[in-house]
This record gives C-alpha cells, structure tokens and sequence, in this order.
C-alpha cells in the first residue's frame, strides 16, 4: 500500500511540473521560461475567439486581460480586436493602416515603348514601380500615376509592378500586363514630301497609324462659285477665295473630286503615292486610340487661338494630329465656320446622307461624326 501510494505522488508531482508551461510547436522545444504558453511557428498565427459585439458582451464574468476578434466593434462597423481591461470592453483598432493597391488604368502601347498607367488611390502618398516583383528595388514614383518605358522589343508581352504607399506601410503589388505593338508601321516618316507639287507635310504616328500632321493642300483654286468637276485637274477652294487660307489651312475639297471619282472606301483619291483618305473605321481607330470620341478632339485640336477662335476648348494636341480651323465651303454659295471649325471627309463607305465627316469646334473637345455630301472640307492623308 505505501508503496503504490508513493508511485502515485510521484506521478503527480511529474505531470504538475510537466504542465506548469506549454509550449505548442513543430520543434520540440521547451517553452521560453517567462511563458506559461508558448507558441512557436513560422507559418501560422494565434487566432482568438471570433464573434459579434453582442456575443462579446454577453460573456459572463469576463477577467481584466481577455481576449477575442470581435466582428463589428470598429468605427467602421469592420472587426478589430477587443480586451476587458477594468470592467469595459476596449477595441484595439490600428490608427495607421497600409493602403489598398492601385487599379490599372489605360496603357498605351507602342512598338518600342509603353505608357503605363494606374488609378489613384484615397489615403496613398506616393508610388513605387519597378519591372520585377520587388518592393525594395522598385523605383520611387512619387505620386505621379502613370510611367513612360522605352526601349522595349516589338509584338512583346511585358509585365510590370506598382505599389502605392503612404508612412504606415505599403501596399499588396498590382500586376500590370500589356504588350507592345508590332514594328511594321515604323516606316511612318517624320516628313512627307508630295512629289507632285514639291509640298512637304508633317507626320505623326497614332497607334499603328501613320497620319499627315497638317491638310493636304495640292491642286488648282478655283472660286467657290463653281463646283470642282474638272476630272483632268485636282481642283480645290481655299477659304473666302484667298489662297492665303489654304497656306494656313489646307484646300477644301468636295467628295467626288477629293476622291477622283471613285466611290471605293480607302481609295488614293488625291494622297500622294502610297497613301490614302481614311475609311470612316481609320477614324474610328484614331479615336478611338485617343480616349473616345468625347475626349479625342482636345487632343486633336492645335492648341492656342492662332487658327482657332477663342476659347478653343480642351484643346492640347497631345496627339500631335495639329488639327486647324479650316471651315468648309458651300459650292456656288458660300464659306461658313473658319476659325471655329475643321471638318475632315473620310472615303466612305456612302450612306444615305452622304458620307461619313469628323467634325472639330472652338467651343467643345469632342469629336461629332455626320454625314454629308454637298460641302468642301479638309482632308488628311494616312499611309497605306
């Protein structure tokens, strides 16, 4: 008997001293000696009770130091930790907290460059970028949300890496993804040289578009009295007869001579060699390239009042379409609109009311598209 009693102390002595500390791991290790809990991981978290206020509250009894995850006991109505200290439930709510990552915005690509670009974020006071997943090399963009790359391959995937920040932290990283354009259009020349006259023009790539940067001025001026029917001669109008105004502004052309008489969309028409009138699609494309029809023509516009009355609204030419207001004339009747419109014909197809025209104004940044038949306007040439 005294015997078996004495195996029994000892084995609660043994298991009381086994239990005076646990340690919880993968290791085997013994608890730190301070700790009467000790857990030890290095992929994994202590989660405490989750629950609602109203269950928190209803807890009886609660020890000064108790802790739970309650669900809606922020200011935000979001969870947040909460410990009974001194007969009262307190939330335990950061007060500086990491911001969300940006959204990707619209890039523009190139053959041989990129112009990245993300949404701005509330509570962000800069940006970091960086062509690898790497926070602690990512270049510092301050709060500037868009990025310009170049030296880029051409017809390339390319991915790149954005973070926003502010003093608390960073935030998770956003991926961009996009891809160059091919290098086929490449070929577009900063300047056009007309053969036939010895004129020279401005280009300007958009997109995989290569478009002339100013009107086209070829051919003989004829009054507005008469109508271009010589089907021998390119013919044109320059606004209020004065051939100061297709200098500035480039000749205005009806359709059919504009076209020299061929009613097929995308035809030469009256474009150098190796070029030709945009279809109503080609416009499309520009600008649709641009931001869409309500944002492109501020875009298209030259900017300033030099060829355009004031205030010339939106007008930025970012494009560098360089965009004047050359007006359009009514044959055997009358000029309309100079200095406070430009109308540009495309090569069909042909509706019932004409055909397609894009339409510029002094007083708005959008581009209007209608169809018409009976008028002379601008035209611009792109590259086959």
């Amino acid at each position: 008997m005294k015997k078996t009693f004495f195996i029994i102390a000892l084995y609660l002595l043994f298991t009381s001293a086994l239990f005076a500390q646990l340690g919880i791991n993968t290791d085997g290790s013994q608890p730190v000696p301070s700790a009467g809990l000790d857990v030890k991981f290095t992929d994994k978290g202590l989660l405490p009770p989750r629950m609602a206020r109203a269950n928190m509250e209803a807890i009886p009894n609660p020890a000064n130091g108790l802790i739970i995850y309650c669900n809606d006991c922020s200011n935000s109505g979001t969870g947040a930790m909460a410990m009974f200290i001194n007969g009262a439930w307190n939330a335990i709510v950061p007060t500086c907290t990491a911001p969300p990552p940006p959204a990707a915005g619209t890039h523009v690509p190139e053959a041989t460059h990129i112009y990245w670009n993300w949404n701005t974020v509330p509570g962000a006071t800069g940006y970091k970028w960086n062509m690898t997943n790497d926070y602690a090399t990512a270049a510092d963009m301050g709060t500037s949300n868009t990025k310009f790359e170049t030296g880029l391959s051409c017809n390339t995937p390319y991915s790149r890496y954005v973070w926003s920040y502010n003093t608390c932290d960073h935030s998770t990283v956003l991926v961009l993804t996009k891809s160059t354009l091919d290098c086929s259009y490449l070929i577009c020349p900063p300047v056009l040289t007309d053969t036939r006259d010895g004129q020279t023009y401005n280009t300007v790539l958009i997109g995989s578009q290569c478009w002339m940067a100013q009107n086209l001025n070829i051919g003989t001026q004829i009054s507005i009295s008469f109508d271009q029917y010589n089907h021998s001669a390119i013919e044109k109008h320059c606004y209020n007869d004065y051939n100061s105004s297709c200098s500035d502004y480039g000749g205005l052309y009806q359709w059919s001579n504009m076209m020299q008489w061929s009613t097929t969309p995308g035809a030469q028409g009256i474009c150098p060699t190796g070029w030709h009138i945009p279809t109503d699609g080609e416009w499309t494309i520009l600008t649709t390239m641009l931001g869409g029809e309500y944002a492109a023509g501020g875009k298209m516009k030259e900017a300033g009042t030099t060829h355009w009355r004031a205030p010339n609204t939106g007008a930025t030419n970012t494009s560098g379409f360089s965009a004047r207001a050359g007006g359009h004339g009514l044959a055997m009747m009358f000029f309309s609109n100079g200095g406070e419109s430009a109308y540009f014909w495309s090569s069909g197809p042909e509706d019932v009311g004409g055909v397609w025209v894009r339409n510029l104004g002094f007083n708005y940044e959008i581009v209007t598209r209608y169809c018409d038949s009976g008028y002379s306007n601008s035209v611009r040439c792109v590259l086959d």
